[in-house]
């Protein structure tokens, strides 16, 4: 079976699992049986302000490490590319660097 994917090494992308979770992660390797990602956040809500945050998807996980973490194609429910200011908050909280976009003039 070919497989082919709109995705590319690098891109930030959005997947679905079937658990419920839903993860914002870096493409590492896009295989037919699962997707390797480096530094996968989870999205949720800030308890303070309400507004939508990333944190470290495993915990256990160095954040700093860029690893690939490997999920099976079989858990994935949908896979996508995330709206341009979450994948610039992504950038931003897994780089330190502030995509062009996100800065304020």
């Amino acid at each position: 079976m070919l497989v082919t994917s709109n995705y590319k090494k690098g891109d930030a992308i959005t997947i679905k699992l079937s658990t419920g979770e839903e993860l914002v992660a870096r493409l590492e390797k896009d295989d037919i049986d699962h997707l390797e990602i480096v530094k996968p956040t989870v999205l949720t809500l800030n308890p303070q302000d309400g507004k939508v945050m990333l944190i470290p998807w495993l915990m256990s996980v160095d954040v700093h490490n860029s690893t690939p973490v490997k999920v099976g194609r079989s858990q994935i429910v949908a896979l996508g590319m995330p709206a341009k200011a979450i994948a610039d908050s992504y950038i931003q909280s897994t780089t330190g660097i502030a995509p062009a976009s996100a800065l304020q003039l």
